[in-house]
């Protein structure tokens, strides 16, 4: 019973039955060690090109900034900071920043300069 003899629908009993009665593809030695050779001259090349210099200086970077941490605690931290810093900027009121005559007359704490007073006892 050839392939063409089988209707349609019993593509996959077909293939079953034929891959039952088939040999086990086995792969020798050689083709393991072709494999893993071109593994390493995939990832060197990789690790020179352009992509692995951005990356090792990122990591670098990553490395300074947060010794021993994963890349995404950083990046979470500031994502995390900015949301923060966006959401008090927009949802804490400023009574008189709406005054009539159009000038601001809300003072912001860092508005002003510090005032450090330094007398004879310190």
């Amino acid at each position: 019973m050839g392939r063409q003899d089988l209707p349609m629908g019993e593509d996959d009993a077909w293939l079953d039955r034929a891959l039952k009665f088939a040999p086990p593809a086995v792969a020798g030695p050689a083709l393991g060690a072709r494999i893993l050779a071109d593994f390493d001259a995939v990832a060197e090349r990789r690790r020179l090109g352009p992509a692995g210099l951005a990356g090792r200086i990122f990591a670098e970077i990553g490395a300074a900034l947060w010794p021993g941490a994963p890349a995404w605690q950083p990046a979470v931290a500031l994502a995390l900071s900015l949301a923060l810093g966006i959401a008090a900027g927009t949802f804490v009121p400023v009574s008189e920043a709406s005054a009539e005559n159009g000038e601001q007359a809300a003072a912001v704490a860092l508005d002003q300069p510090p005032a450090f007073e330094i007398d004879e006892t310190s």
